[in-house]
């Protein structure tokens, strides 16, 4: 069924400016997503899914830039970031800062989330797709890393380390362009979007570290936020929150809870939406599974397992019934037609 995530628009000045600065006609942009700005009509405050993907893909087919997502990236400075980049600003160390980011990455983007983990004395950032993105995954992905690594790097006061960046996206034909981004080793086709790091750096402390001014934006980042989730549709929501739990498939009592609702109140608010909790995770899943197999080299196997199918045979069948092929044939087929 079709859904609609709402996107905050605070990046949409941006793009129109560096699609203008090469050349590109803004307002055909615009009206390619059925959007117009005029003295009278301010661009609009959050963009629809459709509309976030034909602004992006006609953005990149006017200007000829299929690296348009590293040139967003690098021009997003921490204020554009609004409450949250104040707020990573303040923070005493790049572990606050990226606890925030982690915390509060859906108020600025709600189609990816940041994880942390320790490993040994390495920390792993990993960046989760929340949802299918489709034709515009590499400009997703590119915008949030390079504006990410720009964070840590204002932040750390350009002492932070990245030590190696792995992505899970087919080499482009601009590859050699990441050097100049992220100046480290960069690995594609990888299992998941990660960035690795020295532990120590943990501990880099901001030059414009207040607790006090810090403790503020929190509180207001944790408005925002609850503010966001009040304008989004509960499909949309769920949706996200399946991105989320890698694995594991929660009920929906489970669901409901992570709202403050009843089971019940939540069933009603899907039929309103008309959809059901089931068919909701079926079409997620199905979504998802496409988007794997098409994108990386992630064994069926395993990619089963992270759309909480604990069978694979589970997830053969669930995958051959809404595609007519088995997730190997799936991928075969879609391989030879790139050869």
């Amino acid at each position: 069924m079709a859904y609609q995530v709402y996107l905050p628009g605070h990046y949409l000045r941006n793009l129109l400016d560096l699609v203008q600065s090469r050349g590109g006609n803004t307002q055909a942009v615009l009206a390619s997503a059925g959007l117009s700005e005029t003295p009278d009509q301010q661009l609009p405050a959050a963009l629809s899914w459709p509309q976030f993907q034909a602004i992006i893909a006609h953005s990149c087919a006017m200007i000829e830039e299929p690296a348009l997502g590293l040139y967003l990236g690098s021009q997003l400075t921490i204020t554009t970031h609004g409450l949250l980049g104040l707020a990573t600003m303040s923070s005493r160390n790049l572990q606050e800062a990226i606890e925030l980011i982690c915390k509060f990455t859906e108020t600025r983007s709600p189609l990816l989330t940041l994880s942390m983990q320790i490993q040994s004395q390495q920390v792993w950032l990993t960046l989760t797709e929340l949802q299918p993105l489709g034709s515009i995954r590499h400009f997703v992905v590119e915008t949030f890393a390079v504006a990410l690594h720009a964070i840590l790097d204002f932040v750390s006061a350009h002492q932070y380390r990245l030590q190696r960046l792995q992505l899970a996206l087919p080499r482009p034909d601009y590859s050699e362009l990441y050097q100049a981004f992220f100046a480290c080793p960069v690995e594609f086709a990888a299992a998941e979007h990660r960035f690795i790091m020295p532990l120590a750096d943990l501990n880099i402390a901001s030059p414009w570290a207040d607790r006090q001014v810090k403790s503020q934006l929190t509180a207001q980042c944790e408005q925002e936020l609850q503010r966001w989730q009040q304008s989004q549709s509960m499909t949309g929501l769920i949706r996200l929150m399946l991105g989320r739990t890698k694995g594991r498939i929660p009920s929906i009592e489970q669901v409901a809870s992570e709202f403050a609702l009843s089971s019940r109140t939540l069933r009603r608010r899907l039929a309103a939406e008309h959809t059901q909790y089931q068919q909701l995770v079926e079409d997620w899943r199905q979504q998802m599974a496409a988007q794997y197999l098409l994108t990386t080299r992630l064994p069926v196997q395993q990619i089963g397992y992270l759309l909480g199918y604990a069978d694979p045979a589970n997830f053969g069948r669930a995958f051959r019934r809404a595609y007519g092929l088995s997730p190997q044939q799936f991928r075969q087929q879609a391989y030879s037609a790139d050869c």
